[in-house]
């Protein structure tokens, strides 16, 4: 088991990496305090309640992108206030990525702050979504338009839950992994493209050290700008421009890894018209989405080639990233890594519309 701990903001966030990390996890930071668990209807908590005695309230969510929005927050707040929750108390929500954004917000807005424990299922959960401090819903089909900035007091990323996860929604996580790699971690990229038969093959070791340098990359980024004011924490929206425009236009459809994967292609592509980095660069991150099983083409996630220019300007003119009527995003300069890039919205279009 390995074991992260960085102060965030205003206080400590603890990790615990690896195999059977619950019941040490659990151990620890569970006090006299009451629990209440949000958990996604497809997981079983037997595992996770063996280990916890005091649990005062389960909310069960179908979980998924259907169930990340604002009704869904105000019934687990509900929940809590009916009950008598303190700020005193825990939330364990124990479920995918989109189940820990969903919870998280609840804990964040209800009496200011509970006590967040996030116990993600997914390897996108565990490698993403329960690290960090952004929690947030869907509004309409758009992503992630209502949140705020919490941090969890503990995530536990025990990888006993990637056991019985279905191979696509297992790949689906390895997506934000390379990107990880391909901005900031050349070490990982190695990792990754020396071991890609173990990882996904599920090799606990190879899985624990995956899961431990992404989340290690990704609070070293996370404790120099909390709130994304400095230009440095979007380097974790690589590959999300267009990512998350594929995920609007297909309306939720396509799975967040494998739209980030096709993303970083095309977000690659355009930094290599504007000269930002060369076209090995490129050409390795299409080797290794593809070494993982992951898409590379907007074709292969049913977008088509035909969707135009104002389409897609739409969409990405909505994007969280706009500053004004410039778009900041992050450009890879080599493998391992990145430098900001501030662009019209036209200007990113214009490019895009070439590799496309």
């Amino acid at each position: 088991m390995k074991i992260l701990e960085e102060e965030v903001c205003c206080g400590k966030t603890k990790v615990f990496i690896g195999k059977g990390s619950l019941q040490p996890a659990l151990r620890e930071i569970l006090g006299s305090g009451r629990v209440a668990v949000v958990r996604q209807e497809a997981v079983d908590p037997t595992y996770l309640l063996a280990y916890v005695k005091n649990v005062e309230l389960e909310v069960v969510l179908k979980g998924g992108e259907e169930s990340k929005n604002i009704e869904t927050v105000l019934h687990i707040i509900s929940a809590l206030y009916s009950r008598g929750f303190q700020r005193s108390d825990y939330m364990i929500a124990l479920g995918g990525g989109a189940l820990t954004d969903t919870a998280g917000l609840a804990a964040a807005l209800y009496l200011r702050g509970l006590h967040l424990v996030n116990v993600p299922t997914t390897l996108l959960g565990m490698v993403d979504a329960s690290a960090g401090g952004k929690t947030a819903v869907n509004f309409g089909n758009m992503k992630n338009v209502i949140g705020v900035f919490y941090q969890p007091s503990v995530v536990v990323a025990d990888l006993n839950f990637l056991d019985t996860l279905p191979l696509p929604e297992y790949i689906n996580g390895l997506a934000e992994v390379v990107k990880y790699a391909f901005t900031m971690d050349a070490e990982l990229y190695e990792y990754l493209h020396n071991n890609a038969k173990k990882v996904l093959g599920r090799d606990y070791a190879a899985l624990e050290d995956v899961v431990y340098m992404s989340i290690r990359d990704k609070l070293s980024i996370v404790k120099s700008d909390p709130y994304e004011l400095k230009h440095i924490r979007i380097v974790l929206n690589y590959g999300h421009t267009i990512g998350h425009a594929i995920e609007t236009l297909s309306q939720l459809r396509v799975s967040h890894g494998r739209a980030i994967a096709v993303g970083m292609i095309y977000e690659s592509c355009i930094g290599e018209a504007l000269g930002y980095h060369k076209s090995y660069v490129t050409e390795k991150l299409r080797e290794l989405l593809h070494l993982l099983g992951l898409p590379t083409r907007l074709e292969d996630v049913g977008i088509s080639r035909g969707v135009s220019a104002e389409m897609w300007k739409a969409v990405i003119a909505r994007d969280k990233k706009m500053r004004g009527d410039k778009l900041a995003v992050p450009m890879l300069t080599d493998i391992g890594s990145w430098k900001p890039a501030e662009m019209t919205v036209d200007e990113f279009i214009e490019v895009f519309m070439k590799c496309v």
